[in-house]
């Protein structure tokens, strides 16, 4: 198209109409991506068949969705979809009003998931970008304390002994007790982190589910009882939890919830979101500004007031919600937990592993973690990679020779199989 017809049909309003139709056509193909998987997958094992929806080398077994999630292809091809529209025209799609419509759905969509306001959540880049936020941004000063253990992941944690020198408050990082972690109750975990919290502490942190061993946490409880003490912020790490687990954050009665939808939720990397309960807002000062923080006053935009942003991802995070939320009506849940049990079953009784995730059902999850007796755990890991292409996470230390297993949906009983034979 010449430059001249461009202007022509841009000064028209037929070039917004157009890319409203394209936005449409890129959803519609998403759509249909769904209703196929609906009619090809709807076999015995609905998830077993889905493993060539992915873009995985063939050659390669998944158990690392804990440390990186996958993208489906449906998903994939939404993403591209969005930039190679922007690319066709960057200024109009990344300044211009074709996306903004679209934008707002996505932040609708993606809070109802969550089950908060939109008007809570802000887009950032990943977790460790939300509790920076928070810990630059919350009315800290000397006295005041900030309470999590060592089960902390450092892009939760670090920020807080960061900002502690420059406002002179307190940071208190308690051990957990990770040997007890197997048969450790909802209410062990509770008190645990009561012991640790004193009149000083004004903010309390916590996994939804920790990134070692993969304790589910009674995210209700431990808010209440931190109520009860005295805390006054609450802020919890759903980096491990968002499309793993259901997540209500208005009943769970949390202050700030940060996420990698990357993770678990099979969205494109580099996207976040951190929830930011209303009546706090005012109390968070921005960590990074632009031009618009007037423009977005009193709005929890001004929290993600960073310039030019990778909206296509962002859309994205709405197709990966619909494909979730697909996934949990064919008993996501179900799945996960028949594979996690399918390996504590046949690990529990080999005296080369050791199981150190909990037992508890209320606890359980989709990652755990099993202790090396006899084998460096880089040693397993690079002879099981290398030779067979399973991807794990190692854990090894002074204190710690383990392996980490995070299974998604897609993954099969047989690799569970082939790696115990393997293995063991």
């Amino acid at each position: 198209m010449k430059r001249r017809d461009f202007l022509k049909q841009t000064s028209s309003g037929i070039t917004a109409a157009a890319a409203l139709t394209t936005l449409s056509s890129i959803q519609s193909v998403f759509a249909n991506n769904l209703l196929r998987l609906e009619k090809q997958n709807n076999k015995d094992d609905y998830f077993a068949n889905l493993r060539t929806e992915y873009l995985l080398n063939n050659e390669i077994t998944y158990f690392n969705h804990g440390s990186i999630g996958t993208i489906p292809r449906a998903i994939h091809e939404a993403h591209t979809g969005y930039l190679k529209l922007c690319e066709s025209n960057p200024w109009f799609y990344m300044w211009g009003e074709p996306w903004a419509k679209a934008l707002a759905e996505t932040r609708e969509k993606v809070a109802e998931f969550l089950g908060c306001s939109a008007g809570e959540l802000a887009f950032t880049h990943n977790t460790t970008e939300g509790f920076n936020l928070l810990a630059s941004g919350l009315p800290l000063k000397a006295g005041d304390e900030v309470v999590f253990s060592s089960l902390n992941h450092a892009g939760a944690g670090q920020c807080w002994f960061h900002h502690a020198k420059e406002k002179d408050f307190s940071v208190k990082k308690f051990e957990f007790p990770i040997q007890e972690v197997p048969n450790l109750s909802k209410e062990d975990i509770v008190d645990i982190y009561a012991k640790n919290i004193s009149e000083k502490t004004r903010v309390v942190v916590f996994p939804h589910i920790d990134n070692l061993v993969g304790i589910r946490y009674p995210v209700k409880e431990l808010a209440k009882m931190a109520r009860k003490k005295g805390v006054q912020y609450v802020a919890v790490d759903g980096a491990q939890a968002v499309g793993m687990v259901d997540v209500n954050l208005q009943e769970m009665g949390v202050d700030f919830y940060a996420a990698s939808p990357h993770k678990w939720l099979q969205a494109p990397k580099g996207t976040g979101v951190l929830y930011i309960r209303k009546e706090v807002q005012p109390d968070v000062k921005p960590m990074w500004v632009t031009w618009g923080q007037e423009r977005w006053k009193n709005s929890v935009r001004i929290f993600e007031d960073y310039g030019t942003r990778n909206l296509a991802a962002t859309l994205t995070l709405g197709n990966a919600v619909d494909f979730q939320s697909k996934l949990n009506s064919k008993g996501a849940a179900q799945r996960r937990k028949a594979l996690r049990d399918t390996f504590y079953q046949t690990l529990k009784n080999n005296s080369k592993f050791s199981w150190r995730s909990p037992l508890d059902a209320d606890l359980a999850t989709s990652l755990y973690t099993v202790e090396l007796k006899e084998t460096s755990s880089r040693a397993l890991f690079k002879e099981m990679f290398e030779k067979h292409g399973y991807v794990f996470r190692p854990f090894e230390s002074e204190n710690r020779n383990a392996i980490r297993l995070s299974l998604n949906v897609f993954n099969t009983f047989e690799e569970i199989d082939r790696f115990n034979k393997i293995a063991g």
